[in-house]
């Protein structure tokens, strides 16, 4: 078996993919950028290396503003105090709700009004400031191809914005001509890249996409059905699919490394079955029972209002109808106790027609040859505190189901692709928010003793050799941790702010992504028998060089996690 080889010209093309997960990812990647950013190589920052970029989700947000600020000529520590400073006063939630409310000021009066278009308008006003794919005609930075990610249903893959040149804008089934993709906004990207279910609703393209200045997609809304698009991480939550795709006809992997930031996480809390709760109080009841008693508290409540409404009205015999204020308050609480009655009857009837109404059509949808089979069930008969468990575990289950289990599925296909192909190992490098908490580096660590390759060879000045506590220390443990913890959320809170939770992610995808291009480095110069002695000596010593630097920035950020990102402030 051949062993593989490194590239001809390592780190020469670069393409970075930045997975979802609101401003955790958003904050994340923004690290690993400014980490790239830091480091030389052949004379220039390793982050100009990066010829494409393919981003999901809240990894939209930093990609679609970095790219927009590299074609501005904004510099880098401009670009990341930018967006920065947006995330960590931002709350998109507070402000796309407040949107929705009578009398708020509704930007686009095509879009139509929901929370996702409302983020839309957010983005726009905040990150992209109008800008449209048209910015992306000619590409004036390093970059020469960025893809934003989405997912659209109709087809149920990939829906991709893109500027020219990098593919198909949209996909095969639904390509979009470059003259209407340039008036694409590119905060409606971002809004449809970053709709995850639950959250909001799909965005409609191309309806939800109009606005003043595109004329040929309001031609489009005239000859195309309505398709609705959401977040990208549905179908490929770290935009792998979109790097290897690309310039797939070359014979050769195109890129010479693919960098892998992503937010998230392998693990997913237990499943936890509904309790067995004692058959006591409202459990021990059958739905026969409980259809009985709400039966005896109909009758109870008629026969009350017919009563009450009855004895309003005679009451006056009593007195003989005498013109007073007693007469007429009497018949007026008759009358009203007599509206009650009817309001009731008539409630309670459509209320009745609308629950056999729900049942009929959901019945209907049940398969045929299980409604047979569940006909030998006597529902009616089984106590709430057996029901509880066949309704609950159910909805607990497809709950599951549906935000993690199909999502965690989806991310280890994705990374089969590019982890289980030879001409990838030395093209590779995975950046993961949890690596360097202790459970997360201890497991690698005891996976890569049991798959060592004793003709591997080490360096035995390796800052990496060593123990978690020697490697890592307390001090990147402490900050990893909480970053590793930090929710799926599009604002940052005022304890969030306190505890500098934004600094702390950002610090994360820093030194995570220095540990592991420092492992690459020396995979690349220690493995043995791959190629790296073939390398002309010029690149061999920039190589050196980059491994001198991570090393160096290593030592640092074990003692102060935080050092870059209060350089950069």
């Amino acid at each position: 078996m051949t062993t593989p080889q490194i590239p001809a010209k390592p780190l020469d093309k670069i393409a970075l993919s930045c997975s979802g997960g609101g401003y955790r990812a958003a904050s994340f990647h923004l690290g690993a950028l400014s980490y790239l950013d830091r480091l030389k190589y052949q004379g220039k920052p390793l982050l100009e290396h990066v010829k494409l970029i393919s981003t999901v989700s809240g990894g939209t947000i930093t990609g679609v503003v970095y790219a927009l600020k590299k074609q501005e000529g904004l510099s880098f520590g401009d670009t990341y105090k930018f967006l920065a400073g947006k995330l960590r006063t931002l709350d998109l939630v507070k402000l796309g709700l407040e949107k929705l409310n009578p009398g708020a000021v509704w930007d686009n009066p095509r879009k139509r009004k929901n929370l996702i278009n409302a983020f839309a308008e957010m983005y726009d006003q905040s990150f992209t400031g109008g800008k449209t794919f048209g910015v992306f005609n000619t590409m004036k930075s390093h970059l020469e191809a960025v893809v934003f990610n989405s997912t659209e249903f109709s087809f149920a893959i990939d829906f991709r914005f893109r500027n020219p040149g990098s593919g198909i804008f949209g996909n095969r089934n639904l390509p979009v001509n470059r003259s209407a993709a340039e008036e694409v906004k590119l905060s409606d990207a971002m809004a449809s890249s970053s709709c995850f279910p639950g959250g909001f609703e799909p965005m409609v393209w191309p309806g939800d996409f109009v606005h003043d200045g595109s004329p040929l997609l309001d031609e489009l809304t005239k000859t195309s059905a309505p398709v609705g698009i959401m977040d990208g991480g549905i179908y490929d939550n770290q935009g792998i699919e979109s790097i290897l795709n690309y310039k797939k006809s070359i014979a050769s992997p195109y890129f010479d490394l693919v960098i892998i930031s992503d937010v998230s996480s392998p693990y997913m809390d237990p499943f936890v079955p509904a309790g067995d709760e004692p058959k006591t109080g409202f459990r021990r009841f059958t739905l026969q029972d409980l259809r009985k008693k709400a039966n005896r508290i109909n009758l109870a409540v008629t026969g009350g209002l017919a009563g009450l409404t009855l004895l309003f009205a005679l009451l006056p015999l009593v007195w003989c109808y005498p013109g007073t204020l007693w007469t007429g308050l009497s018949l007026g609480l008759s009358a009203a106790t007599l509206v009650l009655l009817i309001l009731k009857i008539v409630i309670l009837d459509r209320v009745k027609k609308g629950i056999g109404s729900f049942l009929g059509v959901f019945v209907k949808k049940i398969p045929p040859f299980f409604a047979d089979k569940l006909g030998n069930l006597k529902f009616e008969e089984l106590s709430v505190r057996r029901i509880e468990p066949l309704v609950m575990d159910r909805i607990s289950s497809v709950r599951a189901l549906m935000s993690t289990v199909f999502l965690k599925v989806i991310r280890r296909l994705n990374y089969a692709s590019l982890y289980e192909n030879d001409l990838y190992q030395y093209r590779r490098i995975s950046n993961l928010i949890m690596e360097m908490t202790e459970k997360d580096y201890k497991a690698r660590a005891e996976r890569k003793q049991e798959n060592r390759d004793d003709s591997n060879k080490s360096s035995a000045k390796s800052p990496l050799s060593g123990t978690y506590e020697e490697v890592v220390g307390l001090n990147i443990q402490k900050i990893a941790e909480e970053a590793a913890g930090f929710g799926t959320t599009l604002w940052f809170t005022g304890q969030d702010e306190l505890d500098d939770k934004l600094d702390k992610l950002i610090a994360t995808g820093q030194f995570t992504l220095c540990h592991n291009i420092l492992e690459y480095l020396e995979d690349l110069m220690y493995a043995g028998d791959n190629g790296f002695s073939q390398l002309d000596e010029q690149t061999q010593s920039a190589l050196r060089e980059l491994h001198d630097q991570c090393s160096a920035d290593w030592a640092i950020f074990k003692q102060t996690p935080l050092f870059l990102v209060n350089s950069l402030r």
